[in-house]
């Protein structure tokens, strides 16, 4: 991981100064593009198969983010169900066997068709734009707006993938090619190719939330640039704009702006008083005490109510009830990470069970365990910005999944919901890159390398396995 400084002629020297240092990550370099040129038609073209692979409405919530849009489309979130529409896609998920055999939409009724998992109570931005985009195809059949907004998804998980791509030419200086196996890497991963086909809100959030960490390596990689920090804002802004789930991408964000103003290395101490400093400080101006107990302040009710749709006081206190909430933890680690990996469709259809769900949770505990090691031999704690990316990675990971468990709060008689995995691909990217880095840290420092292609080609045979899966499960019964 150690920078090596490569030696440039003097043309090239000269070619360089007259570019802007701002604008130099954005001039890409004919090897690159000459990377993009293959890269992403393949991603695009991969991501396609999944598209029309799966039948119309068979993804996580899609019927939900159809309608969403298509309200929108036909009148504004504010205005009355289009029962006309509503009643368009009941019939088609109707002959699309959504539903149990004997189940069928009461079409005549003058109200809107039962239809699950209703989206209004997310952020509008994600189905604003789509709206915008789908506009001028709303008197096309249902299922053809449903596809163009797939392959709108397509494009997003194609852009995804070069941005995983670029943020990899940048922690990987000195072996361009682990870059491109990180990049095909996220793109084969099952059940995030799945989702990332979707007409789904998530599809957004993800491509955002990558944006956002390419910027955050150049910050911490170049300091204060205007590149990374655009990238890194947009993204987060965008991200946190189109669902809840991206709030703790602020945490990043944070950490990555102040070490793209403090170049120099902190001891540990600065950040423990750091953080209980800035913790002191939030805590005062989002609750006060009083003899009744803890109370949001008036413009944290405000986010409870118009934003978090939670309140933060119960939620908070509910963390402490661990004795109740050990159970839950355990089993939402078992069903978050074998829907991150392979759980397709609704979640209901699963990759060679139980082989894919105990390889990847095999090669999870091997890439912790190979972090481990690094870090104890010192072989990933190099000096300088490289040590700082990796540092971000494994809090943002953290972060994400503190989050995911903070989902099942607050606790009380009711069987809490479950999270998915897909609630943790906001933090794809690093959590990708520490899987690869550490899998490489358990073979010989020669054999690195083809360590990284093993990898890639493992994801490889689960990803066929999957598109197979979905052939057999939907067109072979």
């Amino acid at each position: 991981m150690a920078h090596i400084e490569v030696p440039v002629t003097s043309s090239e020297a000269s070619t360089a100064n007259r570019i802007p240092r701002w604008w130099r990550f954005m001039t890409l370099t004919r090897d690159d593009w000459l990377v993009i040129r293959w890269l992403a038609p393949l991603a695009f073209l991969h991501t396609l198969i999944y598209v029309f692979l799966v039948p119309p409405w068979q993804h996580y919530d899609e019927p939900g983010h159809f309608l969403y849009t298509a309200y929108i489309i036909r009148g504004g979130i504010t205005e009355p169900d289009d029962v006309a529409i509503a009643r368009e896609v009941a019939d088609s998920m109707y002959r699309h066997r959504f539903w149990s055999p004997g189940v069928k939409p009461d079409l005549l009724s003058p109200l809107p068709p039962g239809i699950p998992t209703d989206q209004r109570q997310h952020p509008p931005f994600y189905y604003g734009m789509m709206a915008w985009l789908l506009g001028p195809l709303r008197y096309l059949p249902v299922e053809h707006q449903l596809y163009a907004g797939r392959i709108i998804s397509a494009f997003l998980m194609t852009l995804t993938v070069v941005t995983v791509w670029r943020a990899g030419c940048i922690v990987f200086p000195n072996a361009p090619q682990m870059a491109v196996i990180l990049a095909l890497f996220v793109a084969t991963i099952p059940a995030f190719a799945d989702l990332m086909s979707a007409f789904n809100s998530d599809v957004l959030m993800n491509f955002a939330a990558a944006t956002a960490f390419l910027g955050f390596a150049i910050l911490i990689r170049d300091g204060w640039r205007l590149t990374g920090l655009g990238l890194a804002i947009l993204g987060t802004m965008v991200a946190v704009l189109t669902k809840r789930t991206a709030m703790p991408l602020l945490i990043p964000l944070i950490l990555a702006l102040i070490w793209s103003f403090w170049r120099r290395p902190l001891r540990w101490w600065v950040y423990l008083a750091g953080s209980i400093a800035f913790t002191s400080v939030l805590l005062m101006v989002s609750f006060t005490f009083d003899s009744k107990g803890l109370h949001s302040r008036p413009w944290l009710a405000m986010v409870e109510q118009e934003y978090l749709r939670i309140k933060i006081v119960p939620w908070l206190l509910s963390w402490g009830n661990w004795e109740q909430a050990w159970p839950w933890y355990r089993r939402t680690l078992e069903i978050a990470h074998n829907h991150f990996w392979v759980r397709l469709a609704w979640g209901h259809i699963a990759v060679w069970p139980p082989v894919g769900d105990w390889f990847f949770a095999g090669l999870s505990v091997a890439a912790i365990g190979g972090l481990l090691r690094g870090i104890w031999q010192r072989t990933l704690l190099t000096p300088g910005w490289q040590s700082r990316w990796l540092w971000l990675c494994v809090i943002a990971v953290v972060v994400a999944w503190i989050a995911l468990f903070g989902r099942l709060h607050p606790l009380g008689d009711r069987t809490p919901y479950i999270p998915r995995g897909r609630y943790l691909y906001w933090a794809m990217l690093p959590a990708m890159w520490l899987l690869m880095v550490g899998w490489q840290q358990l073979w010989p420092k020669q054999w690195r390398r083809l360590a990284a292609y093993i990898l890639l080609i493992t994801t490889r045979v689960f990803d066929l396995i999957a598109m197979l899966t979905l052939v057999r499960f939907y067109y072979m019964v």
